[in-house]
């Protein structure tokens, strides 16, 4: 039916295709067995290349230096058929709760904070504790972080990956916005800190964990990080650190991505054939 109109048109010019023989196909020659030296060699350092892990996330970088368990570093990458508001949060279901409230409201005047905390308490199942949701939320809109942001330019539950070193590293920026001086990356943390020595403990704990975020959003913007900014969410208001010395953080990653290289080649179980 399309064809006919086309063919009857005036500037159509039909087809002669050219035949061409087709040369005769040879066949291919085998290659001869290496011996068996030579095949155990190469099929150890095949599995040794195979064995690398080539992406980390950046709460795995502060996980293994941490040595330890700890909610407000289980925040790896999920799976993308999940809805928006789950993606890249693990933690604990307030910690989601929150951080999913604050994905949505309004940053400037907390529109819709109500109904999001009430939303985001029942999909965690903590519907009891939609007012803690809720309060700790405010305190997040209380911040100078987040008056800086919505003055500006900013990004909520931003995906970023970057190579650093020999290892792509990614991870969800939890808020990220452009200041005079530069980019400001910021992490919502829903720890109570009590003190300066707990608060300064913390940091230190996510101090890779921030400065990943920091190196992956340098290396894939081209812009540079001016601040990273933990903000810990207590009961009674919000505590906002930035990281100290973000450059040598930031060379401590790439150290460490370097280290976790050379760890992977070291632990290779070799896999022999008989």
């Amino acid at each position: 039916v399309l064809a006919e109109p086309a063919l009857a048109s005036a500037v159509t010019t039909p087809l002669d295709p050219a035949v061409v023989a087709r040369r005769p196909t040879q066949p291919p020659q085998p290659a001869p067995l290496p011996d068996r030296t030579s095949w155990r060699r190469e099929l150890t350092d095949s599995l040794a290349r195979a064995s690398v892990r080539t992406v980390v996330a950046a709460t795995t970088l502060a996980k293994e230096a941490a040595h330890a368990a700890d909610p407000g570093l289980d925040k790896r990458v999920r799976d993308l058929d999940l809805p928006p508001w789950q993606k890249g949060r693990y933690g604990t279901a307030v910690g989601r709760a929150v951080h999913g409230v604050l994905q949505v409201i309004g940053l400037a005047d907390g529109a819709g904070l109500t109904a999001a905390a009430a939303a985001q308490a029942a999909a965690e199942g903590v519907a009891n504790r939609q007012d803690v949701i809720e309060r700790l939320a405010r305190h997040a809109l209380a911040t100078t972080v987040a008056a800086e942001a919505a003055a500006g330019e900013f990004w909520r539950e931003l995906w970023v990956a970057a190579p650093i070193g020999d290892h792509l590293v990614e991870g969800y920026v939890d808020l990220l916005y452009r200041s005079p001086n530069g980019l400001v990356v910021v992490d919502w943390k829903t720890d109570q800190v009590h003190d300066d020595a707990a608060v300064a403990a913390k940091v230190a704990r996510y101090r890779l964990q921030g400065a990943a975020y920091a190196a992956a959003v340098e290396t894939a913007t081209g812009e540079a990080v001016d601040r990273m900014v933990f903000v810990f969410l207590n009961d009674d208001g919000p505590v906002e650190v930035e990281l100290p010395d973000l450059a040598a953080a930031i060379a401590e990653v790439s150290a460490s991505t370097a280290e976790l290289a050379e760890a992977s080649a070291v632990s290779e179980a070799v896999v022999e054939f008989e």
